[in-house]
């Protein structure tokens, strides 16, 4: 779908893996749709994990689980204190695994670049990328 905002054709990827960089599931949307809401969407088992990492478009989940992390923001009226900071230099260390499945995901050019192929099978070629990958 054509994006007005973004001036472009857009598609949202989301990977949920274990610890030990094994990727548990693959979900796609071809339209446009804020991160946080395909995860509510595709409503994955995870009342089993120990903790959950997201980022910052995953604002809110920890309304659902309790063992869920997202980095903290600041406004312009509070500004983060060193606690926070460092919190979120920890979070972002400890999900730098997931950032190099993406980065590998991303290495395939049909990818990285404007998808040209039939949105019909994107999400199969999503995760048949994602299953060579992982």
């Amino acid at each position: 779908m054509y994006s007005g905002k973004k001036k472009c054709h857009t598609a949202k990827v989301q990977c949920i893996i274990n610890h030990h960089k094994v990727i548990l599931q693959v979900d796609t949307s071809i339209i446009q749709m804020h991160d946080f809401k395909l995860f509510k969407r595709t409503n994955p088992n995870l009342t089993n994990a120990k903790f959950i990492l997201a980022d910052s478009g995953y604002q809110g989940i920890q309304h659902l689980y309790k063992q869920a992390f997202t980095p903290l923001k600041q406004t312009k009226k509070y500004p983060l204190v060193q606690e926070a900071k460092d919190y979120n230099t920890l979070l972002s260390k400890t999900r730098v695994k997931i950032e190099h499945i993406f980065a590998k995901f991303k290495a395939f050019k049909m990818f990285s670049t404007t998808y040209r192929k039939s949105l019909t099978r994107f999400e199969l070629r999503v995760k048949l990328v994602f299953g060579w990958i992982g």
